[in-house]
């Protein structure tokens, strides 16, 4: 009862144990997939890697909510954009192999740019769209497979 009263009086500390559970799970089922190397990762390495990073910054936000004055939580409407992104990424992960990595991708950054960032229709279309294709080619370069979902390449 007292760790949750702890956790609750600060807001960084809750979202950084959040995020430290997330992380470490994420971590868990990442180690059953090969990872490869630094020259030809394989499956596992970006998502091994990017878990690893969120369990260290997730640290460093409970750590650092031991330090300064505690303030209360502050929800605007742009809280939202939290929980929308969350789902919007989720909904991406189930999708991905189906829908495939450059048409999920693409739908996922104009949603994030265009819904939630307020940029125009041109210019998220114009960042997301060759940003996503570089991606791919990038990925392709380095012999990581993505899933191909509804696209013949």
């Amino acid at each position: 009862m007292k760790i949750l009263h702890a956790l609750l009086a600060r807001p960084d500390r809750l979202s950084g144990s959040v995020l430290a559970v997330v992380a470490m799970f994420a971590i868990v089922e990442a180690s059953h997939l090969p990872f490869g190397t630094l020259r030809a990762p394989d499956a596992g390495f970006f998502p091994l890697t990017l878990s690893v990073l969120l369990l260290v910054l997730a640290i460093a936000i409970v750590v650092g909510s031991f330090s300064g004055e505690a303030r209360p939580a502050e929800f605007t409407a742009r809280s939202w954009h939290v929980p929308v992104t969350a789902a919007a990424f989720m909904l991406y992960a189930l999708t991905l192999q189906k829908v495939g990595f450059l048409v999920s991708t693409v739908l996922v950054l104009l949603l994030l740019m265009r819904g939630l960032g307020g940029m125009t229709w041109t210019r998220a279309i114009v960042i997301a769209v060759p940003g996503v294709i570089l991606a791919y080619l990038g990925f392709l370069e380095l012999g990581v497979p993505l899933p191909r979902g509804i696209l013949p390449f």
